[in-house]
């Protein structure tokens, strides 16, 4: 409504009531060729003592910074103007010693060069001039306009937001202070390739930005996830054919446990295989005008699926091994009872990963991986990585040692069928790549420079290839379980179907008159010849 009144004035008007009433008198002004006043264009650039100096337009400061749309959303230069010149009765009638500062840090506020952000006016300057100007405004039929709110503005200057106080009594303006125009600046200035997002307060880095990797090291990478992503694949495939071809090979629920988790690690390959074929559609993503890598802050939903379905299947083919290693020893009580219930023990192994992986959904914990391009849970933080990931191995190593030993001890004095003599070594060899995991980790706290994200080292190799590791064992455990059956049953099967060798047949004991029993009955055997 104040725009409107002030609209109906005439361009000469409204120029003078620019001229006399917004800007300082004499000061920084300058006209283009039809006279029109454009100081207003002009953004105060405060340097890092304090001082505050007119030197950067709207227009560059558009272009650098970003400082249009300002606070109330205005997208151009001549709105600001327009919606500034409304406020003509609030202005002329000086309700306010602050008005004129508060308005123009509202639509044209300060700016600084190690501060992307626009500084706009304290919360408790902008109640400092309602306080005095609302009751002119309510004396016209007016309220306080909502587009300069004060809860849009921060009540003090705090890491995340600064803002400018105002003057005070004597007319001067407050300094900013050094250290926070330094400690703000440092965590909003971006390195090249990197790209700062309001929403999330950080740097994200370009798909196509190296991150300090060497492309070298990244094709060793991608390369070696390949191979063994491919050879679990066949191997898995090589154990269904076997398992199809001859079901009976296969038999305890340990040995099954064995083509289950191979089955799981396969289909978890398959995904590695897809997120390295369509890296930049899963692992970059589309934002502002930015083709950007994905990191925790900045959903991708192709990288939060690959990602939950990676962390799935990785922990069911580990559940698997956990139930073989239970059960490697049949005679044991534990054994005895997961074959009985062998239906709850399949839903419990499928279902529980999927409360885990809702766990990891909702603390965001999914990033695409800089060394593989791959999305990973606990990728966002150090923190998410030692939950999600170091922790689960240390509840599944314990899982697989403890009944491990238990049966281990269960045959000592046993005499009972002794079990397959290389089942327990097999099923040792998770728990010990499991070890080498998490031996990696204790090594990025004792040597931080050697990290893992940084370069194709021995602790990148030993983390990126557990998946493909366990994939691989699970496969062979597998294929030997089903190659030693089919020998032992081939062993068991008569040689011949033919002509088998007659046994002599005794008669049963001749009279108890006869001395010579055999020769009674051979006698009892002749044919009479009569």
């Amino acid at each position: 409504m104040l725009a409107f009144r002030i609209r109906s004035l005439s361009l000469t008007r409204r120029l003078s009531l620019v001229n006399k009433v917004i800007l300082a008198p004499n000061k920084g002004r300058s006209t283009d060729s039809s006279g029109r006043v454009h100081s207003l264009t002009k953004c105060w650039l405060g340097d890092s003592e304090g001082k505050q100096e007119e030197g950067v337009s709207i227009l560059e400061l558009r272009k650098k910074w970003g400082s249009f749309p300002n606070i109330v959303g205005d997208e151009s230069i001549r709105i600001a103007e327009d919606n500034i010149q409304g406020f003509e009765i609030l202005l002329n009638s000086a309700c306010s010693e602050q008005l004129r500062f508060f308005l123009c840090s509202v639509y044209f506020p300060m700016c600084n060069e190690k501060i992307p952000k626009p500084i706009g006016p304290c919360r408790p300057l902008c109640e400092s001039v309602q306080k005095g100007c609302l009751p002119l405004l309510k004396d016209f039929g007016f309220s306080w306009p909502s587009s300069i709110n004060c809860d849009k503005f921060p009540a003090e200057n705090i890491d995340d937001m600064m803002c400018m106080k105002g003057p005070n009594k004597d007319g001067e303006y407050p300094k900013i202070a050094p250290a926070q125009v330094q400690t703000l600046g440092s965590s909003r200035m971006c390195q090249p390739d990197y790209v700062y997002l309001n929403r999330t307060g950080q740097c994200v880095p370009m798909c196509t930005a190296p991150q300090g990797i060497q492309q070298a090291d990244k094709d060793s990478t991608s390369t070696t996830l390949f191979i063994l992503s491919v050879a679990s694949i066949c191997l898995t495939v090589l154990c269904l054919i076997f398992y199809v071809i001859s079901p009976d090979a296969l038999t305890s629920l340990s040995e099954k446990s064995m083509l289950w988790a191979s089955m799981a690690m396969a289909l978890s390959s398959i995904i590695y295989l897809l997120s390295l074929a369509y890296r930049n559609q899963i692992a970059c993503t589309d934002y502002s005008s930015h083709v950007l890598f994905v990191i925790s802050p900045l959903p991708h939903v192709p990288c939060t699926v690959a990602g939950a379905l990676l962390y799935y299947f990785g922990t069911v083919g580990r559940l698997w091994w956990c139930v073989m290693c239970a059960t490697w020893n049949p005679h044991t009580g534990t054994a005895v009872r997961f074959e009985k219930h062998r239906v709850q023990v399949h839903m419990l192994v499928w279902s529980v990963p999927l409360f885990i992986v809702m766990l990891a959904l909702m603390s965001r914990s999914i990033s695409a991986d800089p060394l593989s391009g791959i999305c990973l849970v606990g990728q966002a933080s150090k923190v998410l990585d030692g939950v999600f990931n170091l922790l689960r191995e240390v509840i599944l190593l314990t899982a697989c040692v403890v009944p491990l030993l238990l049966g281990s001890l269960g045959l000592l004095g046993s005499v009972r069928e002794p079990t397959l003599p290389c089942s327990s070594l097999l099923a040792l060899l998770y728990p010990i790549a499991s070890i080498f995991y998490m031996l990696s980790f204790a090594n990025d706290l004792v040597q931080p420079s050697m990290s893992w994200s940084q370069s194709w080292n021995i602790v990148a190799v030993i983390k990126s290839c557990l998946e493909h590791t366990v994939a691989i064992l699970a496969s062979l455990g597998c294929l030997f379980f089903l190659l030693s059956n089919l020998i032992r049953a081939n062993r068991n099967m008569p040689s011949k179907d033919g002509y088998q060798p007659a046994l002599p047949r005794f008669p049963p004991p001749g009279s108890l008159t006869s001395h010579n029993t055999y020769a009674s009955a051979i006698r009892a055997q002749q044919p009479n010849m009569c």
